[in-house]
């Protein structure tokens, strides 16, 4: 059983990298009570899912650019995923 959690953990901990767009997480998500940036995709079914972007690469995109409701940035994202949050290694604005 300690074998399955610790591989679980690990799992968890990996890096993905995700396609979609930054918005502001209060203008736009509704999220939270103070504007930052979330990252929203959807996947093939059409369900939207938002994370709450954490980490240095945050702030590559000029908040100014996604503070506005229905504004937003495409990007590729790479980071690990937990509870709702991606804690970004990297962010490449989509050209």
């Amino acid at each position: 059983a300690l074998a399955l959690a610790f591989s679980a953990f690990v799992a968890l901990a990996e890096e993905k990298t995700l396609t979609g767009k930054i918005v502001c997480s209060k203008c736009t998500c509704k999220k939270t009570e103070k504007c930052g940036p979330a990252f929203v995709s959807k996947d093939k079914d059409g369900k939207t899912t938002v994370l709450l972007v954490k980490g240095k690469a945050a702030k590559s995109i000029k908040h100014g650019r996604i503070c506005k409701a229905n504004s937003s940035v495409e990007v590729t994202i790479t980071g690990s995923i937990k509870e709702g949050n991606i804690t970004a290694s990297k962010i490449s604005e989509k050209k």
